[in-house]
Order: structure tokens, then C-alpha cells, then sequence
């Protein structure tokens, strides 16, 4: 499953953090299921699945250490390795290390410059981080995990400080409660039915039937909340953001040290996030034709 952003428009690649999913390991069509394997350039997946070993912690490769990882012979993939490095999608140093080119930053700022989403919602996400000493943040669902589109600063982090492109689970943040909660019946049973519940803290959700009980919670009340579920710590709120037609196809989220809510109540920063939310929403077209529900 992988989330489109406003009419089909996301990223082409950017640096993924591939702890959580490997998008190019899973070759589908797009009504779903498996691609017929007739029509896959080996050549391409190969060179496709080259970018996919460079994420935040490993930034450089040797050729051996690439080979070892693909499980391929350092031959067999010396062909693509060269090819990428003179088309700028690899460069490569004195230690004869690999890492991400220029290119693939220049096609990043392509997408990214084209998701008009990420433009709008901007000003809304700073406006509140400022208002409320919250961080605030745009993502969407991308496979089984959440990916970062923007992030507003209203308070000091260590935690996810640059977080655009890369990833986190679904499961356990709220901006991933949120956007899983907003899936039909069928396709969330189907989601959840290979998505590894990992423990991340001692507060994560790990049981397969209570998770989908939370889920449902969540729907109900419109906003979900992450109580140091990811980490210790941190408690972070999130609301959906729907277009024109009413589809949830984006989440907004704030999120604060746990310490806060001695100040403000999970209840009020939900009905800071929603509020975000709907005013995103209004923007891209959407109609609110009831009361706020994380305000009720």
C-alpha cells in the first residue's frame, strides 16, 4: 500500500530510512499483488535496489559491502555501479566508498516542489508550533510505516530533528494511528495482517486484536495519540487531513515532552492538532460540515 499525494504527485526517491519497510524489495502492480516478473528489467531493479542500501545511518558502501548486502558478485554488479556513478546517481571517494549522487537530491527537490500539499500546509504547522511551544509535522502513510514531509520547530529536539523523507513506524506514532485508522474495513484488515507490531518502548501496542480495538477508537474520537509509545518521553498528538472529497490522504501532528501535560491536557493539544488539521483541510478543499471531532 502506498499513499499518493494529491492526485498521484510523491516522492521519486529520497534518502529512506530502511528500517521499517524496503519499498523496492516489494514490486506490485498497481491494483495490487505481485508484478508479472516478465515485465522487470533486471537491469533497472538492480540498480534501483543499489539506492535502496544508502539510508541515514549507512551514507557509504564499498562495492563488496554493496554486493554482500544484495547478495550478488561484486562483477555482477559493477556494470550498474559505473553507470550510476557517471550519471550522477552515485559518487564515489578516495576510499573507494560509494554514496548517494547530486542527482538523486536534484530529482528530491523535484517532487518535493510539486507536492502542493507540503507548501500549504506550512504555514499552518508554524503558526501552531509557535503559538503553543509544540513541534508540529506533515506525513503520510507509506507502506507499513509513516513518511515525514515537514516538520516546524516550536521547542528544542533531539528526537526525529530532520525528518523530512524519512520514515517511522505506523503502529506506534500517532500520525501512523491516524492515517491507519482513516482505511476502509478490509484494507486495514489486510494491512494488518503482515505488519509487524515491534515494540519500541514498553508502552507499545504489540497485541494484534487490541491495536485494532485502539484503531477503532481512534476513528471514533478523530485524533490519536502517541504516550511515549515510540519514545520514552515524548508524547505526540495527530489528526487527519482530507481533501476535497473528505478523504483522509495526509496527518498533521504536535508533539511535546511528556512533562507538558502537568500544563495542558491530552484533550487540549488534541483540540490544538484538530484544529491544524481542519484548517489544512480547508485549504485543499474540504467542506467540515460538523463539529471538530476531537473537540467533542
Amino acid at each position: 500500500m502506498r499513499q499518493a499525494v494529491n492526485g498521484g504527485v510523491f516522492f521519486a526517491y529520497v534518502v529512506y530510512d530502511s528500517t521499517y519497510a524496503k519499498p523496492c524489495d516489494r514490486h506490485r502492480k498497481e491494483g495490487g499483488g505481485r508484478m508479472d516478473d516478465r515485465y522487470v528489467n533486471k537491469s533497472l531493479q538492480r540498480a534501483l535496489r543499489i539506492l535502496d542500501v544508502f539510508d541515514a545511518e549507512h551514507t557509504a558502501w564499498t562495492a563488496t559491502e554493496i554486493a554482500h548486502r544484495l547478495d550478488v558478485t561484486c562483477g555482477t554488479l559493477f556494470p550498474a555501479l559505473k553507470t550510476m556513478e557517471r550519471h550522477g546517481y552515485l559518487i564515489r571517494n578516495e576510499h573507494k566508498q560509494y554514496s548517494l549522487g547530486m542527482k538523486v537530491l536534484e530529482l528530491a527537490q523535484v517532487v518535493l516542489g510539486r507536492v502542493d500539499l507540503r507548501s500549504i500546509a506550512q504555514d499552518v504547522l508554524r503558526k501552531t508550533a509557535v503559538a503553543h511551544s509544540v513541534n508540529t509535522h506533515l506525513a503520510v502513510l507509506y507502506d507499513e510505516s509513516v513518511m515525514y514531509l515537514h516538520r516546524e520547530e516550536g521547542v528544542p529536539s533531539v528526537v526525529l530533528k530532520e525528518v523530512v523523507g524519512k520514515t517511522a513506524p505506523a503502529h506506534c506514532t500517532a500520525l501512523g494511528k491516524v492515517l491507519l485508522a482513516a482505511k476502509a474495513s478490509v484494507t486495514l484488515a489486510e494491512i494488518l495482517e503482515t505488519m509487524p507490531l515491534v515494540p519500541f518502548t514498553s508502552r507499545t501496542i504489540c497485541d494484534p486484536s487490541q491495536f485494532s480495538e485502539h484503531l477503532q477508537e481512534v476513528r471514533r474520537r478523530g485524533y490519536a495519540v502517541d504516550n511515549e509509545e515510540f519514545h520514552v518521553g515524548s508524547l505526540c498528538v495527530a489528526a487527519p487531513i482530507r481533501d476535497y472529497q473528505g478523504t483522509v490522504i495526509a496527518a498533521v501532528s504536535l508533539s511535546t515532552p511528556v512533562s507538558t501535560t502537568q500544563m495542558r491536557s491530552i484533550r487540549q493539544l488534541a483540540d490544538i492538532i484538530c484544529r491544524a488539521g481542519e484548517a489544512i483541510s480547508e485549504r485543499m478543499g474540504h467542506v467540515q460540515r460538523s463539529e471538530p471531532q476531537g473537540a467533542q
